[in-house]
This record gives structure tokens, C-alpha cells and sequence, in this order.
């Protein structure tokens, strides 16, 4: 995941990528700054910190595009660092293109609506817009993505409570089915995601810090693929490519990445080494990709028994470009993998900025 030294921004999880070779780095010195790498700090102002190997303090920003190191060196060189809302020594001109790093309209959706705001009349080029960041919010997602063959939508509200009653008017006043599920608004790891069945497991909320938070409730569609058996598949998602990034198999419906046997793995990269031509998956990722016409971004969904998808979400702030988590068996597939996901983001980049990648790719 996203990683940098001090004061930059960082997520942690991402395996440290090579540098880039120094004939590369030096041609980037030697090119003038044309661009812009839009940043800014959450909406809570607030930020997590930990320490590196080399026990240097890092901050990590939460919601941010994840990209690998030469990315972020390349950007660095070739572009100023602009931070919303901007002070005395930092001015948005004499630039040619954007980077924007926003990647959570929760997050961020103040200064993704100043970007918006600012350009929307100007044909700039912006790498992942924020008018697309703002339509991949998870009460709003759903609805674009809706329609779309062999796709199931299940409906999504943002809310804010004030009382546990809250929930159970919510949940009456949009129609919503017993289960549903409710998670914190900017949460993406499960963490406080609650799944309630009947009408006895709303007291479940008093086992999480709901108070002065935003929430989403979201109508639960069971995506079993056999008995005791769930999948869900992340997709990669550029201008030009639709990938399957990974297919993870689970008895349980909350799955995560987690250790994985060799029977398992093998079941994986079955459907994994044929996900190319797997003509449902890429006509469903093509679809969203019109509605949602973001450079880079994943999608996380259910995969049913009768072949239909079910859309977890569809986000640029997923855990694409890293190594974490990786199974311990035939671990030369999944790095092949990633790297075709790479070569798609430089040449996604490349479009939207004129960085070529390092040669080798």
C-alpha cells in the first residue's frame, strides 16, 4: 500500500518496491515540473501514525490512491505538491496536469469539490476526477453501477444518528429487508461492520463507537456460492484493461484476505489465470468502468452461484498495487499478476502526464 518516508503520506501493508534505476531518476530531474499532485488532510483533520523498519515516524493518510514507490518518485520529480486548501506558498498554476490522490469522498469530499469546482469547465487533464472520486461514494456508487447485466446493486443510505432509534427509522423509511449491514462512513477493513439479522440484533449496535459518527446501512444479498461457501473477487480496473487482481474463497460471507492453503491457492489461480477471457467478468468490469471513469481503481464483488455479481464496492483507494498478503505458495503468479496491474497504471499515468515508465516494464 501506499508508502513514503516522514511527513508524506503512507498506508501501511505495501511490500517495499525498487528504486528506480538512476538513468531513469536522473532523466526526470532533468525535465521541468508540469504538473500537479493534489493532497489534502481528512475531513477529521486527523491522521494515524506508526514506525518504520528503520524506526522513523511515518504519518498514514487514510483513502489515498495507492501507488507503488517509482510512481511516487516519478510524480515527485515531475510535479509540485499542492495541499488543499493551499496557503501563502502554494499556488494552483503554470501547470499542464493533475495527480489527484484523493481517493475517499468521505475522506475528502470538501477538497474533491474544490477540484471539481475549479476545473469543471476546463478540458485539464486530471488523473482519476473528482467528480468520478465523489460518484464512488457508497450511497451514490450504487445507483450509477445500477442496471448493469449480471450486477446486483443492493441499495445504500448515509446517515447520521443521534440516538439508537435512528437505525431502526432508517431501516423502516427506505424499504430495507431483514439483514442488512452497517458499517462506519470511511470504512473500507470491516472494522465496526455490524450484520444485523432480525429485529433483536439492533442492540449489537452498543458494541461499537456509533455516537457522532456517519454510517451506511446497506440491504444484504447473500452471495453463496455453495453451501457454506462464499467468494468475492477484487478487479483492477484502468482505461484499457479490466483484471482480475484476486479471487478469495471462504466458509464465511465476511471474507478477508487471510492464510491460505495450497488447495485453496490452486483453486484461485485456476480462475485467476483465465480471468482474461472470462467474457461475463470483463463485459461486467467494462460497464462500470463507463459509469465510473476513473484511470485507476478497484471493485469488490460477491460471486453468486448463478453467476451473478454482487457489488461490495467500487473505489480508488483499494489495496491494489502491493504485495501484502500474499499466499505462501505459488507466489511467482500473483507477482506476474501485479505486474501486469502495474504496467497498466504507468501506462494509465503516462496518459495523463507524459511519464514514461522505467524501461523493464
Amino acid at each position: 500500500m501506499k508508502k513514503s518516508k516522514h511527513t508524506a503520506a503512507r498506508t501501511s501493508g505495501q511490500a517495499k518496491r525498487k528504486k528506480p534505476s538512476a538513468r531513469h531518476s536522473r532523466l526526470l530531474r532533468q525535465a521541468p515540473k508540469t504538473g500537479v499532485v493534489f493532497n489534502a488532510l481528512p475531513k477529521q483533520r486527523s491522521v494515524q501514525t506508526q514506525l518504520d523498519p528503520s524506526g522513523q515516524p511515518l504519518m498514514v493518510f487514510p483513502g489515498r490512491t495507492v501507488l507503488f514507490d517509482d510512481m511516487k518518485s516519478a510524480l515527485n520529480a515531475r510535479a509540485n505538491h499542492f495541499w488543499h486548501p493551499g496557503g501563502s506558498n502554494q499556488k494552483l498554476r503554470n501547470f499542464t496536469w493533475i495527480v489527484n490522490m484523493l481517493a475517499d469522498a468521505d475522506h475528502y469530499e470538501t477538497a474533491l469539490e474544490f477540484l471539481a469546482h475549479r476545473f469543471a469547465d476546463r478540458t485539464l487533464p486530471i488523473f482519476n476526477r473528482p467528480e468520478a472520486i465523489l460518484r464512488s461514494r457508497r450511497d451514490r456508487v450504487w445507483q450509477h453501477l445500477d442496471g448493469i447485466d449480471n450486477l446486483i446493486c443492493p441499495q445504500c443510505i448515509r446517515f447520521s444518528p443521534e440516538h439508537p432509534e435512528d437505525f431502526v427509522t432508517v431501516f423502516a423509511d427506505n424499504g430495507f429487508t431483514y439483514p442488512v449491514l452497517l458499517r462506519p462512513q470511511g470504512s473500507h477493513s470491516g472494522k465496526h461492520l455490524l450484520k444485523i439479522d432480525s429485529p433483536a440484533d439492533w442492540d449489537k449496535l452498543h458494541s461499537i463507537p456509533w455516537g457522532g459518527r456517519g454510517f451506511y446501512m446497506t440491504q444484504w444479498v447473500d452471495f453463496q456460492s455453495s453451501p457454506g461457501e462464499w467468494r468475492k473477487l477484487r478487479l483492477a480496473i484502468t482505461p484499457d484493461r479490466v483484471r482480475l487482481r484476486h479471487i478469495l474463497f471462504s466458509d464465511s460471507w465476511l471474507i478477508h484476505s487471510a492464510l491460505r492453503d495450497e488447495d485453496i491457492v490452486k483453486r484461485e489461480l485456476e480462475v485467476l489465470r483465465s480471468a482474461n477471457e472470462w467474457a461475463e467478468l470483463q463485459a461486467v468490469g467494462a460497464a462500470i468502468r463507463d459509469r465510473l471513469p476513473l484511470d485507476f481503481f478497484g471493485v469488490d464483488l460477491g460471486w453468486r452461484a448463478d453467476g451473478q455479481f454482487v457489488l461490495f464496492e467500487a473505489n480508488a483507494s483499494m489495496s491494489i498495487l502491493s504485495y501484502h498478503n500474499m499466499p505462501e505458495f505459488h507466489q511467482e503468479v500473483y507477482r506476474q499478476n501485479i505486474n501486469s496491474i502495474e504496467t497498466d497504471v504507468w501506462r494509465a499515468l503516462q496518459q495523463i502526464t507524459g511519464i514514461q515508465a522505467p524501461s523493464g516494464l
